[in-house]
């Protein structure tokens, strides 16, 4: 008799490996970068006193955000383990073992990490059960492909297309010009202007006011600095263009025109939260970023797409 501890995998097909959290050299450097901002806000914090010490508790407390994140995040999930089979997989977490057949995932969460493989961070199934990931587990890119070739071999070969046909099919010209936008003019765009100013004016009179320069690094630097960059950034782009085609489209930035194909885009970004896009990836690597307040963005929306290319999975 199986234990009670071990799952059912009679219906996951034969075995394809076993993984495990990779302590590498990319693991522990994102440890070293996280003490090394906890140590700088702990300098701050006892290189003062009295009541500047207790102003210098804000930036102790923002420097160290992000080592208690990752220590919450990966100590827990040291000892989790992946098996990957021919019809799902199994975790073992400190929740126990969850077993999941391709047929029951909802909705994977997937990123394309450092090495430019294509990973699973989490998965949620069809009854709403979330399956986290270790941070740096092996095999999530197999993970990954495994479930990718499941969901290719339901589409039916009459639907399928080759490489040459889609070449064959692509434009090779924009096509006829169906509108042209520029960046909006309105008070909307003031409005993180000030705010950003309203935070860089506090961290320059912060140091005058307690008569110590040492502030200046930590709080004028790092509160000023955001309002400088939209500043630039703002005047840079006040001025642009996009005019969309039948075929794709093109954007005027500066003295600068780029014209891009939909078949081109590989890539895209978007504001947090949005759909809307404010970056756009050609195939010949180069990026498309757009204006703040640029209009006409949803008419890219239908177009864009992201094309990865595979790479064999890491050992």
């Amino acid at each position: 008799m199986r234990p009670a501890s071990e799952p059912d995998v009679t219906k996951l097909g034969a075995a394809k490996g076993t993984y495990r959290v990779k302590f590498g050299l990319a693991y522990f450097a994102i440890y070293a970068l996280c003490l090394a901002l906890f140590g700088v806000g702990l300098l701050i914090f006892l290189s003062t006193t009295g009541w500047e010490r207790i102003a210098s508790v804000i930036p102790l407390l923002f420097l160290s955000t992000p080592l208690a994140f990752l220590l919450w995040r990966t100590i827990p999930t040291v000892f989790d383990e992946l098996r990957l089979y021919e019809k799902g997989f199994v975790y073992k977490s400190r929740k126990g073992l969850q077993t999941c057949l391709w047929s029951q995932i909802k909705n994977p969460d997937v990123i394309l990490d450092t090495d430019e493989r294509v990973k699973f961070t989490s998965i949620t199934t069809k009854k709403n059960e979330v399956i986290r990931f270790a941070f740096k587990m092996r095999g999530l890119d197999a993970l990954a492909q495994a479930f990718d070739a499941y969901e290719y071999s339901k589409i039916p070969d009459s639907e399928k297309i080759s490489e040459v046909e889609a070449a064959a099919l692509r434009p090779t010209t924009l096509g006829m010009l169906k509108a042209t936008y520029h960046t909006g003019r309105n008070a909307v765009q003031l409005i993180p202007m000030a705010a950003l100013l309203l935070v860089a004016a506090f961290g320059v009179l912060l140091p005058i006011a307690n008569k110590n320069w040492w502030l200046a690094p930590a709080c004028t630097l790092p509160m000023a600095l955001p309002f400088v960059i939209y500043v630039w950034t703002f005047l840079r782009t006040k001025n642009d263009e996009l005019q969309v085609f039948e075929n794709g489209f093109t954007y005027r930035t500066g003295r600068e025109t780029v014209s891009c194909l939909w078949d081109e885009i590989v890539d895209y970004a978007t504001a947090r939260r949005s759909s809307t896009p404010t970056g756009i990836k050609k195939e010949d690597g180069k990026w498309i970023n757009f204006a703040f307040q640029m209009q006409g963005l949803d008419d890219l929306r239908p177009h864009l797409r992201t094309v990865i290319t595979l790479k064999e999975p890491e050992e």
